[in-house]
């Protein structure tokens, strides 16, 4: 959030945030191809308890989100500043990645607690206890956060692109008009429960008006001033139509189109508490997601530009993997360095790394020695440790190196702090004999075995360990208890979605409706077990129909409630079998009618303009 506009003031104990500013950066941390024109938000209110805190939920209110979005350099054009923005972007996203393989490890990943988390890491490991898991200041606080209250309010998110669909510019945006998450008892009453204490939680969130619109051929915005000048009204007059109903005649919300008409939902969590995981019928975790009415409509013009849309979003994603190679020079200035740009970045992508030169191989060796010893001492906080340097090394290696050799670092600092350990143990055992000091069992200190040196040529045995102990870290098991044991039989976590009854319509060029499907009662239940995953999919009712009539209806017939049964599993367990599918079907009428021409039209329109462009 910004510095400008930002006021707050304090109530019988709220805390309250006015007319903030959100920065160019705030939408980088999803790591999409996208970057925020502008952002404001209207209040975000804290209400503390504080004469009863711990018996009363702490309340959080954040109303009008409002967030405007256009697509990111996508690297041809890149300026400077836009290029140290994408290596922040980069950082940022190595950051989470080797923070994520630290703590499947139980390592913290702030350097400040370095010495502090290694202990704790090495006594969780043994099943020593963790400090302050049971004291009343732990409690206390998992207890708040626990029985938080969020209410979000107002909520809307457009993005313009007059890139994508050259010649076509449109707008997508996501409306909400609230969005409220509480705490509930067993039976769906708001509740306060004093002894969660984040084992045992279960929360019900509710959805109201929530919708996703896309116009065709629409231009961006415009404003007499620029968008940091606006005051809230006339925030609010620009983004807050359409949001809690359909659009009026403001000129904001003109010929909105909606992909998804807005609709209201339920949604709940119940996580199971230690004492409550005997059944293994009963997930340990579970989310129920369920949607009354749902419409989704498709116009040939939203199908194309969306298909657009994900084209640009692959080319930015496969540029940006390969922006720390691309040329700063314009080609007429350096054609030499524009093919060195081609090859490597075809090499990247193919994984060719054997072409490299006997030279560029050992440059990149002392290069990766000089890096961990650099990132090895600064995880020490070691005041003499150049930045810059560690920074100009990552500005032209891949993010999947950096990774790796960040670990190597993490890695060589453990390594020295269980030789310090030793060390320490080994001292401890000294014995004093006539003819001076002596170690029983140790070997003497001038062979350097146990002093760390942080500028070894060689990584020793226990890095190595060390180093694969960290790569083993796999990204199916951060789902959720990466460390307790769980049954293969157990339902680690499962998502349950209802939906009541939706349709979806395709609308050709003429805005004439080429086909209308529809359903009712549709339930999909999905479950994660430790190494496998089973979906079921019922539906009571489908249809198909076209301008002329039906062209296909399911029939309930007896012994079959349903008109469509299917059950996916990989990896089913105890059966030698990689997956299995069973599908059962009610008895359905197809009636063939001439729209069904109009469909493939529809498709072949799209391939046609595809094929046109891309020559």
């Amino acid at each position: 959030m910004g510095k400008v506009g930002r006021r707050g003031g304090g109530k019988k104990g709220d805390v309250v945030l006015k007319d903030l500013k959100l920065k160019a950066e705030a939408l980088n941390s999803l790591q999409l191809p996208v970057t925020v024109k502008a952002g404001f938000v209207g209040t975000i209110t804290l209400k503390v308890p504080w004469k009863s805190l711990g018996k009363e939920p702490v309340i959080v209110l954040i109303d009008r989100l409002f967030i405007l979005a256009h697509p990111a350099p996508d690297g041809q054009t890149l300026k400077e500043e836009d290029r140290e923005k994408l290596f922040e972007a980069k950082l940022q996203q190595i950051e989470v990645m080797v923070n994520r393989g630290l703590r499947a490890d139980n390592h913290e990943p702030t350097m400040a607690a370095e010495t502090a988390t290694l202990e704790a890491t090495s006594r969780s490991s043994k099943g020593g206890p963790i400090p302050g898991g049971n004291s009343w200041l732990y409690n206390l606080i998992s207890t708040i956060i626990g029985n938080l209250k969020v209410t979000i309010s107002n909520v809307h998110i457009r993005y313009e692109d007059s890139v994508s669909n050259a010649g076509h510019p449109f707008a997508s945006g996501f409306t909400l008009s609230k969005l409220a998450a509480v705490t509930v008892d067993e039976d769906g009453n708001e509740t306060f429960d004093a002894g969660v204490a984040l084992d045992k939680l279960r929360k019900s969130v509710e959805l109201h008006m929530l919708a996703i619109y896309h116009d065709s051929d629409s231009n961006p915005w415009k404003l007499p001033k620029k968008w940091e000048d606006l005051n809230p009204g006339e925030w609010s007059e620009v983004f807050q139509d359409g949001i809690d109903d359909r659009p009026g005649n403001s000129i904001w919300a003109m010929n909105r189109r909606y992909l998804v008409s807005p609709i209201n939902g339920t949604l709940k969590y119940n996580r199971l508490g230690q004492q409550e995981r005997g059944d293994l019928n009963n997930p340990l975790e579970k989310a129920s997601l369920v949607l009354s009415d749902v419409s989704l409509t498709v116009t040939e013009a939203q199908y194309y530009d969306c298909i657009k849309l994900l084209e640009t979003f692959s080319r930015f994603r496969t540029r940006v993997d390969v922006s720390h190679l691309r040329p700063i020079m314009p080609v007429k200035e350096d054609c030499r360095a524009w093919w060195r740009y081609a090859v490597l970045a075809g090499l990247r992508q193919k994984k060719l790394c054997y072409w490299f030169s006997w030279e560029r191989t050992r440059y990149l060796c002392q290069l990766r020695r000089r890096y961990v010893q650099l990132y090895a001492t600064l995880l020490q906080q070691a005041p003499s440790v150049d930045i810059y340097e560690i920074r100009q090394i990552e500005k032209i290696l891949d993010s999947k190196v950096i990774i790796l050799w960040r670990l190597l670092g993490h890695a060589k600092v453990e390594t020295v702090k269980s030789k310090e350990t030793l060390h320490k143990k080994g001292s401890s055992k000294r014995r004093w004999w006539p003819f001076g000091w002596n170690s029983a069992g140790l070997p003497s200190e001038e062979g350097g075995g146990l002093e760390p040196q942080l500028d070894e040529e060689q990584l020793t045995k226990e890095e190595w360990q060390a180093i694969n102990k960290l790569l083993s870290y796999q990204l199916d098991d951060e789902l959720s208890f990466p460390v307790e044991k769980v049954s293969p039989n157990t339902i680690r976590f499962l998502v349950d979605v209802s939906i009541g009854q939706a349709a979806a319509r395709i609308i050709n060029i003429g805005h004439t409706e080429v086909m209308c499907g529809r359903f009712e009662q549709l339930q999909v239940v999905t479950s994660l077990y430790l190494k496998s995953t089973r979906c079921d999919v019922t539906l009571r009712y489908c249809g198909l129909s076209s301008p002329e009539g039906s062209l296909a209806e399911s029939v309930v017939c007896e012994g079959k409630t349903n008109a469509l049964d299917v059950s996916f599993v990989r990896a089913p367990i105890g059966m030698d079998l990689d997956w299995q599918f069973v599908a059962k079907i009610s008895p359905c009428y197809v009636t063939l009618q001439p729209s069904r021409m109009a469909f493939s039209i529809f498709l072949q329109q799209q391939q046609q303009q595809q094929q046109q462009q891309s020559l």
